[in-house]
C-alpha cells in the first residue's frame, strides 16, 4: 500500500468513526437499557392509543415528542427570548430530549402555575427551578436524582456586617409570596414584605425601599458578584438549603419513571449536568459531589439508596387543625363557600396568629387609654392661665394636627430606636405615641373649644362641661384611634396584620385575610364605641351625657 493509500484509509477510518460516535445527549439516552425497555413497551400500542385518551408515556414515545416547561425568566437558567430558550434548564431539556430519541416543544410556565399546567396535561416534564420538598411530594411526580440545590440568601447593603437570626428580629425582611423559606422566616423576622414577582424585589433593594431581601441564592446571585470585584449588595445569611427536581405529572407508568431517572444519572455520571452549569455560570459545588456519589460502585450497585430525600417542610399540626377543617367541609356543604382557613392549620401560623390577635387587643386598649389621656392633657393645658402651658400645647397640637399620620408614626418609630433600641415594646410604644398624639390632640382642641363658650354651673366644674359638650368630637376621636391602630404593624409591631402578613408568605389566602382584618376591627371599633360611651356617660354630667 502507498504512502498517499495509507493516508486515505486513516481519513476513511477516521470520518467512520465520528459518523458512528454518539454526540452529548444525542443517542447516549437511546443506549441505555430503561429507555429502550420503555421505547419497545410503549410502540406497539400507539395505533390502538390514537383517538382516545393517552398517557404521558404513550404521548411522549408515540408522537416522539416531549413537552417542557420552561421558566422565561430566570437569568442563566430559562429565558425565553426571540431565539428561542436558552440557559441551564433549557440545555437540560434539550438533552433530556435527545436520549429519549423524541423531539423538544418548550412551554412556558411560571411558579404559580408550572405545577396546574402538569396536571391539566398541558406539558410532560417541569424544569423550572422547582425545590423539591415534602409539601410539594403529594401533587407531582418528583424525578430523582436532583439536578440542582439551591438555598435561600439574604442579601442586603455591602458593608461586611453578617446578621444572625438574633438580629432578624428587629428587621423588616422582603420576599415573595409563596417562597417555600416564608415558613422560617415569618416567625423570626420582625416584619415581612411580600411581592409577587422575584423581579419587584430586586427592583426593591436597588431602589433602597428593602433593606433587606430573602430569594433564591440562584437569583440573587448577580447581585452580589461584580467582575470589578466590589459590590452594592452582599450575602447577609443563609438557611434552608433545597433541592431541584424535575416533575411529571402523578400516575406516570414505572416504565416511564425508570427511564427518566436513568437518564438523570446517566448525566450525573458523564458530566453533563456538570458540562451545561459551566457553560451558563451556574455554580457548580452540587453537581461536583453528585457526579462523584453516582460514580462510586455503591451508587451503580443500588442506585435508590443514593436518591435524597426531599426538603422536610411539613409543619405540625395545629390543635384546632381539625376543626378548621370541619368549618371548610361545613362552609363547602352548606353554603357552597370554598374557604381555606390556613391560620388554623399548622402549629406555627396558629401561634402567629395568636400572637397577633393578642398583641392587636392590648394595641386597642393602650390606644385607648392614651387617647384619652392625652385628650384630657391637652384640653386642660390649652385652658391653663399659664402662657407657658398653652404655648406647649399649641406648638404639640400643631405637630400633630398638620403632620400626616405615617410621617408622625416613622418619626416615633425612629426615635425610640435611637432612645431604646429596637424591640416590640419600643414599636408599641412608638405606634401608641403616634396614634394618641394624633387622635388625642385633636380631641383636646375640641374640649378646649367647647370650654370657650361654657362656663361652671350647679356645682360642675367649667372642664368638665366642656368635655360634656365636646364628648361627641371625643368619642370620634377614640374610635379613630382604634381604626389608626392598624397602622402600627408599620414601625414592626407584631400586630394581627403583620401576623396575617407572614402567614400569607406560606400558606396563601391573602383575599380572606383582608377580610379577617376588616372583622377583627370592625368589632373593635363597635366594642371601643360602647365602651367610651358608657365611660363617657358614667364621668359626666348628665346633661351632658352623651346619648
Amino acid at each position: 500500500m502507498s504512502r498517499l493509500q495509507g493516508i486515505r484509509a486513516l481519513f476513511t477510518l477516521a470520518a467512520l468513526i465520528w459518523g458512528i460516535a454518539p454526540s452529548p445527549g444525542a443517542t447516549q439516552g437511546a443506549a441505555l437499557p430503561a429507555v429502550q425497555a420503555l421505547h419497545q413497551s410503549v410502540a406497539p400500542g400507539c395505533a390502538a392509543q390514537a383517538d382516545g385518551p393517552r398517557s404521558v408515556e404513550a404521548r411522549v414515545v408515540c408522537d416522539k415528542l416531549l413537552r417542557v416547561g420552561l421558566r422565561g425568566d430566570y437569568p442563566r437558567f430559562a429565558e425565553i427570548g426571540p431565539t428561542g430558550p436558552t440557559g441551564f434548564e433549557a440545555d437540560i431539556a434539550r438533552e433530556i430530549a435527545a436520549r429519549l430519541d423524541v423531539a423538544l416543544e418548550v412551554v412556558a410556565v411560571t411558579p404559580v402555575n408550572r405545577i396546574s399546567k402538569l396536571g391539566e396535561g398541558e406539558v410532560d416534564l417541569v424544569i423550572a427551578t422547582m425545590g423539591h420538598n415534602t409539601q410539594r411530594d403529594p401533587t407531582v411526580h418528583f424525578l430523582r436524582p436532583h439536578y440542582f440545590q439551591s438555598e435561600t440568601i439574604l442579601v442586603g447593603a455591602a458593608d461586611r456586617n453578617n446578621l444572625t437570626w438574633k438580629d432578624l428580629e428587629s428587621r423588616l425582611v422582603c420576599t415573595t409570596v409563596g417562597n417555600y423559606s416564608n415558613v422560617i422566616l415569618a416567625p423570626d423576622v420582625g416584619r415581612l414584605m411580600l411581592f409577587s414577582r422575584s423581579q419587584q424585589l430586586i427592583d426593591a433593594l436597588q431602589n433602597e425601599m428593602c433593606p433587606l431581601i430573602a430569594q433564591d441564592d440562584t437569583l440573587l446571585l448577580p447581585l452580589i458578584s461584580s467582575a470589578t470585584g466590589s459590590s452594592r449588595f452582599e450575602r447577609k445569611l443563609g438557611f434552608a438549603p433545597v433541592p431541584w427536581g424535575m416533575a411529571m405529572p402523578l400516575g406516570i407508568s414505572d416504565q416511564m419513571a425508570a427511564a427518566m431517572s436513568e437518564i438523570l444519572r446517566q448525566m450525573h455520571r458523564d458530566g453533563s449536568f456538570l458540562r451545561l452549569a459551566r457553560k451558563h455560570d451556574v455554580p457548580v459545588a452540587f453537581l461536583a459531589r453528585e457526579q462523584a456519589r453516582w460514580q462510586s460502585a455503591e451508587c451503580r450497585a443500588a442506585p435508590d439508596s443514593c436518591l435524597s430525600p426531599p426538603l422536610n417542610v411539613q409543619l405540625a399540626r395545629s390543635p384546632v387543625a381539625g376543626l378548621g377543617t370541619r368549618i371548610e367541609s361545613a362552609l363547602k356543604a352548606q353554603l357552597g363557600i370554598d374557604l381555606r382557613l390556613g391560620f388554623m392549620e399548622s402549629d406555627v401560623a396558629w401561634r402567629l396568629f395568636l400572637g397577633g390577635l393578642g398583641t392587636s387587643m392590648l394595641a386597642v386598649s393602650l390606644a385607648l387609654m392614651a387617647t384619652t389621656l392625652v385628650g384630657l392633657s391637652i384640653g386642660k393645658m390649652l385652658v391653663s392661665p399659664i402662657w407657658p402651658v398653652r404655648a406647649l400645647a399649641k406648638s404639640v397640637l400643631t405637630v400633630f394636627q398638620n403632620a400626616p399620620v405615617m410621617l408622625v408614626l416613622v418619626v416615633m418609630g425612629t426615635l425610640t430606636v435611637w432612645t431604646f433600641s429596637y424591640s416590640y415594646s419600643s414599636a408599641m410604644l412608638a405606634a401608641i405615641l403616634a396614634i394618641a398624639g394624633a387622635n388625642g390632640s385633636f380631641a383636646g382642641a375640641a374640649v378646649a373649644e367647647a370650654y370657650r363658650i361654657t362656663d361652671a354651673r350647679d356645682g360642675t366644674s367649667r372642664f368638665m362641661r366642656a368635655l360634656s359638650l365636646s364628648s361627641a368630637q371625643v368619642d370620634s376621636y377614640l374610635i379613630n384611634a382604634v381604626r389608626g391602630i392598624s397602622a402600627a404593624s408599620v414601625v414592626g409591631v407584631p400586630d394581627l396584620v403583620n401576623a396575617l402578613n407572614g402567614i400569607t408568605a406560606f400558606s396563601g389566602s391573602q383575599t380572606f385575610y383582608y377580610w379577617l382584618l376588616v372583622v377583627f376591627y370592625i368589632a373593635a371599633v363597635l366594642f371601643a364605641a360602647q365602651l367610651t360611651r358608657r365611660g363617657l356617660s358614667r364621668l359626666l354630667p348628665s346633661e351632658g351625657a352623651v346619648s
